[in-house]
């Protein structure tokens, strides 16, 4: 029971690190940037899981405390924006 635990909660993250963002093994060598590449993985699995739950306009409303399209106005692709769910 505790292994099946184990599994939905602890393994899936990197088990969708290796498979879904094709990390598979290390490019680079040496504890120290083993530990920064690793990290960087599990930002972009941790930001793209918050992309899937709140959506990007939840997201900038959050680190911005504007709404997503005032926040979004100096970007030079306004088309862009309108596509954002």
């Amino acid at each position: 029971a505790l292994y099946k635990q184990r599994q939905m909660i602890v393994e899936h993250p990197f088990g969708t690190i290796k498979r879904g963002l094709g990390m598979t093994y290390f490019l680079t060598k040496g504890m120290q940037s083993v530990k920064a590449e690793i990290s960087f993985a599990f930002l972009a699995y941790n930001i793209k899981r918050a992309i899937n739950i709140l959506g990007v306009k939840e997201i900038i409303r959050r680190l911005t405390g504007k709404t997503a399209s005032s926040s979004l106005q100096f970007y030079r692709f306004p088309m862009l924006i309108e596509n954002i769910s």
